[in-house]
């Protein structure tokens, strides 16, 4: 009776380095801008203005707080309200 061999398990993916990632990761850690017209760059503009095309505000002010501010329900990105009475993206 002969026993068949079984196939050896294939080995694992070796990690490759992910340029995207990276780019972003040195925006975020020590403020260096990704190259415009990069994928990290779209990543970085997307944070900024939020994932969605329509903010939806939530008033989160707190008690004392000097400005409204505000929390976008869809995307999460921080708002506040400006002197017109718009809610507008808050700057980091």
């Amino acid at each position: 009776m002969k026993f068949w061999r079984r196939r050896p398990a294939p080995a694992p993916a070796q990690p490759r380095a992910n340029p995207t990632r990276i780019a972003v990761l040195e925006h975020d850690l020590l403020g260096i801008p990704p190259e415009p017209g990069t994928a990290a760059a779209l990543v970085v503009a997307m944070r900024m203005t939020g994932t969605c095309l329509e903010h939806d505000p939530a008033d989160v002010t707190g008690f004392g707080d000097a400005r409204s501010s505000g929390v976008c329900v869809r995307c999460g990105v921080r708002m506040v309200l400006d002197e017109d009475g718009e809610w507008i993206a808050a700057r980091a």
